[in-house]
């Protein structure tokens, strides 16, 4: 058994802790840190947290989507990346 294998709706709800993450972290940069240089940097790291859980998990739905058009019988036979990790579609329902 793989240590890091994730199946679709892990990686979703990665995606979706990686934003939220992202977003309480720049709300308590912008509250408690006083320093405009460390300010900023803070905020740019996490602002980058944010966008890309939220792109990477879009892109995954967009993977999903376009093979469950394509083949839905196949689907765990095939396999999309999240943050360039495979990630197997066999957990998805029909």
């Amino acid at each position: 058994m793989d240590l890091f294998s994730l199946d679709s709706d892990t990686a979703k709800n990665i995606g979706l802790g990686g934003l939220g993450f992202g977003v309480l972290g720049l709300l308590i940069v912008l509250k408690f840190v006083k320093s405009v240089v460390s300010k900023i940097l803070l905020l740019v790291v996490f602002g980058a947290l944010a966008y890309f859980s939220f792109t990477q998990r879009d892109s995954l739905s967009v993977c999903i989507a376009k093979l469950e058009a394509t083949s839905p019988a196949n689907l765990t036979k095939t396999t999309c990346t999240f943050f360039g990790q495979e990630i197997s579609l066999g957990g998805i329902n029909q």
